[in-house]
């Protein structure tokens, strides 16, 4: 028997219901991507340890010496140009001269700063990533951003640091304090900000008291219960 023909008020219907659906896909906002979380550190803590851990949890990408590789790829530069402004503090007077007298490297703190802001808004952009240091927490937006900060007490990081570099303690606190006090210093060079305002961060951590397995949980425990859904990488299982 065969099928009677659809009326023409059905295939007007039908029709209307298509132009409808792809009005309604062509209207829609694009997804959310995943956020990314930043993962500020004093020197010895592990931060970066612990950056890679979650990374790993969540099948992020993970960024941290790789960052300045991409910054002076973006730049068309060799890395070893940048490095130089990589986290390092460079006096107010080096600053202004390198951006007025070409450089020898052919590089200066006001190129590396564009290009990092640039390179990290793209990261950001799409999301799923955990990057390392730079005062990054200070350049993306917080409400799609996870912000942590890894702490650790002087004197641990001290003994750990020197064990595991063969180093004295005299020369592991050297290093230390000299680290942490350039990181400042290049945080408030790039932002204007203190690395260390409590506020500025949604999570603090201290691998003093915690492994750096328990301090990665924490994290990803913090990523999922802030950002949900949204956490998940997409077409992760």
């Amino acid at each position: 028997m065969e099928r009677a023909p659809r009326s023409v008020d059905a295939i007007v219907e039908a029709q209307v219901q298509r132009w409808l659906e792809e009005r309604r896909r062509a209207t829609a906002p694009p997804p959310v991507p995943p956020p990314v979380i930043t993962v500020s550190r004093e020197y010895g803590a592990q931060g970066a340890v612990v950056a890679r851990r979650v990374a790993e949890r969540l099948g992020y990408a993970y960024w941290n010496r790789d960052l300045l590789a991409a910054i002076a790829s973006h730049a068309r530069v060799d890395p070893a140009t940048l490095a130089q402004f990589d986290e390092h503090h460079r006096s107010p007077l080096v600053g202004i001269m390198s951006g007025i007298i070409p450089q020898p490297t052919g590089a200066s703190q006001l190129d590396y700063a564009r290009e990092l802001t640039q390179v990290v808004r793209d990261l950001a952009a799409r999301g799923a990533a955990v990057v390392v240091g730079r005062g990054l927490n200070f350049l993306l937006d917080p409400d799609r951003t996870l912000r942590v900060r890894v702490v650790c007490p002087l004197e641990q990081r001290v003994r750990e640091l020197a064990a595991r570099e063969g180093l004295s303690a005299a020369e592991a606190r050297a290093l230390i304090v000299d680290a942490d006090r350039d990181r400042r210093a290049f945080v408030h060079d790039l932002f204007g900000k203190d690395v260390e305002e409590p506020t500025a961060y949604d999570l603090w951590l201290n691998t003093g008291t915690l492994s750096l397995d328990a301090a990665a949980e924490i994290v990803v425990a913090a990523c999922h219960a802030r950002f949900g859904d949204q956490a998940r990488r997409p077409h992760a299982t």
